[in-house]
């Protein structure tokens, strides 16, 4: 059997027990968490990360596949969120009907948001989503009535599902995290599927896509339907981690943040940009001590991470196998 046979056969075995990656994956971070983050304050940095590695995920759908780069995703989690908390504190609904709320809000207004990207170009619909953006930033100062305004919305229920408690400190990281990896599952089953090739074939070349009679409007449509479920699901739990919104904390520069997370993970990288969100957030967290220098180091940080790794990390990874298979190619042929 020849080098490349060889390759073949061990890619379709892999191929064939990826779905057994996830759970074990999953059970293999709980441990870890469980043994090596011990206070709250750490446990709530890792519910964190786990929520921004969601919402940079269905960002990753949309501009890492897609190709439809959007400054909104922020704003769209923040639909997420607001909807969220006032279904809960206004009519009293559980979370997880709040949760497909959200869900489904964030998807419209994500929809609403690429409309554009059927007419214009990428540039103009960057600037299209940042005026979306904008809109849903000024709707939520404004709107202080519903939204509390600058003050914020306080008073949002703790995370409880069937009666069960689960707003402790260790409770939200794991429901968290299972949720990443829900979302991590889903990813990559959307880019194995019809609909995900048709929405990278749409972004790398639309001419040749609408040749091979993809509709280009249907595969944007679909990556940004479930890129705004993402960020709804997203806006969803930051709710329930931090127990109040406020406009400031769906900013321009939380939507820097996610897309500097796509890029640096390697765009089109599911475990690229969950790996990228987790170093990322801790970064941008744990240098907010550092008051006078922290935004210092963490922009040079960045800068040396898009130096050092161009394509993501996710080129690290294909770097590896070019080598390995490299290697293997030499010792078969000594």
């Amino acid at each position: 059997m020849s080098t490349q046979e060889q390759v073949a056969t061990t890619t379709t075995r892999l191929a064939r027990l990826r779905p057994l990656w996830y759970p074990l994956a999953f059970v293999l971070v709980l441990l870890g968490v469980r043994g090596f983050v011990q206070t709250p304050s750490a446990l709530y940095m890792v519910a964190l990360m786990a929520v921004y590695a969601v919402g940079a995920l269905g960002l990753n759908l949309m501009f890492g596949m897609g190709g439809m780069l959007s400054l909104a995703q922020a704003a769209i989690m923040a639909v997420g969120g607001y909807a969220s908390a006032l279904t809960m504190t206004k009519l009293g609904l559980p979370f997880l009907l709040s949760l497909v709320i959200a869900a489904a809000l964030s998807a419209v207004f994500s929809v609403i948001a690429s409309l554009s990207a059927l007419r214009v170009a990428t540039h103009y619909f960057v600037l299209v989503t940042l005026g979306v953006a904008q809109i849903i930033s000024l709707f939520l100062i404004n709107q202080q009535s519903l939204t509390g305004g600058f003050d914020g919305l306080a008073g949002i229920p703790p995370l409880a599902i069937g009666g069960l408690d689960l707003s402790s400190p260790w409770m939200m990281a794991v429901v968290t995290i299972a949720v990443l990896f829900l979302g991590w599952y889903g990813a990559d089953a959307f880019r194995s599927s019809r609909a995900g090739y048709a929405a990278v074939a749409s972004s790398d070349d639309p001419q040749v896509a609408m040749a091979c009679g993809i509709s280009i409007a249907r595969a944007r449509m679909v990556a940004a339907t479930i890129g705004g479920m993402y960020a709804g699901v997203a806006g969803a739990f930051f709710a329930e981690l931090l127990q109040f919104l406020g406009p400031s904390d769906f900013g321009l520069d939380k939507s820097l943040l996610f897309l500097l997370i796509v890029v640096i993970g390697g765009l089109g990288s599911n475990a690229g940009t969950i790996v990228a969100a987790v170093v990322l957030t801790y970064l941008s967290q744990g240098l907010l001590q550092l008051r006078a220098v922290g935004p210092l180091v963490y922009g040079l940080g960045i800068m040396v991470i898009l130096v050092a790794v161009p394509n993501g990390f996710a080129g690290i990874v294909h770097r590896l196998r070019g080598l390995l298979g490299t290697f293997s190619k030499r010792r078969q042929t000594q």
